[in-house]
């Protein structure tokens, strides 16, 4: 199975940030900020963190137009009036992302999403891109702030746990109890997705 990390660069110095990256052999960052730039830690910025990246012999590259959370085609928002992770999922541009990320394992790179936001919960990068490279057999690791890994699956745990806190999985070998939790795990996608994408002006 093919492993990808995220990461969310947060308010870290950028060295502690390159420790995080050293621990896990991480060899090139894909950049999927919209806004790649803060008057908070400019550091992160985009031209700055690509030469740090650089000097470091990590590869950075940015691809917003594939993976990125604002967009300006109202097409890619539904009646409600926010960004719809599904449309998004399935325009030519994210697939030909899905494929990049592909591509770039197969030669050897060892890729890590770089976002804004310290918990994967609150990014789109677990939310709208994540699920999608499960899909395409991908093993997804966020790395936290603390420099500890939480597995998609485990996100999804707390997924659940945020908007469905009464459900108690009674049997793990239950079809219908799996088949209720398949169908509450879409729903709290969706719920996440109303509650973190970027709304229509």
């Amino acid at each position: 199975m093919k492993l990808i990390y995220t990461i969310g660069h947060s308010s870290h110095d950028n060295i502690y940030f390159l420790g995080l990256l050293r621990k896990y052999n991480i060899n090139c960052i894909v950049d999927i900020r919209s806004v790649p730039f803060s008057k908070y830690v400019p550091h992160f910025n985009k031209n700055v963190i690509k030469k740090f990246l650089d000097s470091n012999n990590i590869n950075y590259v940015y691809m917003a137009d594939e993976f990125g959370a604002i967009r300006e085609d109202k097409n890619l928002f539904n009646q409600k009036g926010y960004l719809d992770f599904e449309i998004i999922k399935h325009t030519k541009s994210f697939k030909d992302g899905i494929a990049r990320l592909n591509t770039g394992i197969d030669k050897q790179f060892i890729i890590c999403l770089m976002c804004t936001e310290k918990d994967p919960l609150d990014c789109h990068r677990s939310i709208m891109i994540a699920p999608e490279l499960v899909k395409n057999e991908f093993m997804v690791n966020h790395i936290l702030p603390d420099g500890s890994i939480e597995t998609q699956q485990e996100l999804e745990k707390r997924l659940l746990q945020l908007y469905f806190p009464t459900h108690i999985q009674q049997d793990l070998f239950s079809t219908i109890e799996k088949n209720i939790e398949k169908d509450l795990l879409e729903k709290a996608y969706r719920l996440r997705n109303s509650d973190i994408g970027h709304r229509s002006k």
